[in-house]
């Protein structure tokens, strides 16, 4: 797949994960990439890293809008959606407007590449959609089904969704946090010390992104295979032994993430590096 002269269109392209994936596309010649976001003042940041010239389109906007995806949509060829609420707490708390979100506004996004017949459209979601206890991993995994059930339903329009762990040092993070904390002398905060994680650095999340884009098809999951590692030892490996202030799980946090459920790896197609769950059943 050839992104060169191509226009593509980042939703939620000013987060940990968008401004990876328009870093790349940038190195790919295409013809426009539009960064859509809700937050003016990361659109801001990012116009003032990456300029304003011809390549880059800011759109500030939010996905729960449909007339407002419809429009950011027009005569784009390939979408990314990165757009969503992320933090378990804010879900938490906010879980109407989590669900808004998570999945009203990808429903606006996927009707919105039906309107304009795009060509492929990739879906970000987490290990929190498997097996969920919480709003967002609850609301993320509906929209996994929601993505599927709509590519069964208009299969000329290509849909591909990856699931992936947490990206090592992202924005609002553990790992920005401690630094931080390291940097002020305040003992580090962690919520369990035998809680795991599935980690990835930001170079194998774009590597394994592109690869399902290119490569995905169908309502298609693609999964990494990774290995759990204990938080405790990911933050002594990154400030070193510290004070430790234990504070205790947050509400529906699990101690141990999965990556499929049993009965997707029961049909999951495996290679070397990730598992594809192919879309059965509609």
């Amino acid at each position: 797949m050839d992104f060169k002269d191509k226009t593509i269109c980042v939703f939620g392209g000013t987060g940990t994960i968008g401004t990876l994936i328009v870093e790349y596309l940038s190195t790919q010649k295409p013809y426009v990439i539009r960064i859509f976001s809700n937050d003016e003042n990361s659109l801001w940041e990012c116009q003032q890293k990456w300029g304003v010239n011809e390549l880059y389109r800011y759109l500030l906007g939010d996905i729960r809008n449909l007339e407002r995806v419809k429009r950011a949509l027009k005569g784009v060829d390939y979408v990314f959606n990165c757009a969503a609420i992320k933090h378990v707490p804010f879900g938490e708390y906010n879980p109407l407007e989590t669900v808004h979100i998570n999945f009203d506004g990808l429903d606006n996004i996927i009707e919105g590449c039906i309107i304009h017949k795009i060509k492929k459209l990739l879906q970000i979601s987490t290990d929190k959609a498997c097996e969920p206890t919480t709003v967002m991993g609850m609301s993320k995994g509906l929209g996994e089904k929601l993505l599927r059930s709509r590519w069964s339903q208009n299969p000329e329009i290509q849909m591909v969704i990856v699931r992936l762990g947490n990206v090592y040092g992202s924005r609002g993070s553990v790992i920005p946090l401690v630094r931080e904390q390291k940097a002020n002398g305040l003992p580090i905060t962690i919520t369990n010390p035998d809680m795991e994680r599935f980690f990835m650095m930001p170079e194998e999340v774009i590597d394994f992104i592109m690869k399902a884009f290119k490569n995905g098809k169908d309502g298609e999951i693609w999964v990494p295979r990774l290995k759990e590692s204990k938080l405790m030892d990911v933050i002594e490996k990154e400030v070193g032994k510290c004070p430790i202030n234990i504070i205790g799980n947050r509400k529906g946090e699990k101690l141990h993430e999965k990556l499929l459920t049993d009965y997707e790896r029961s049909i999951s197609l495996i290679s070397i590096n990730e598992w594809v769950i192919p879309n059965i059943g509609w």
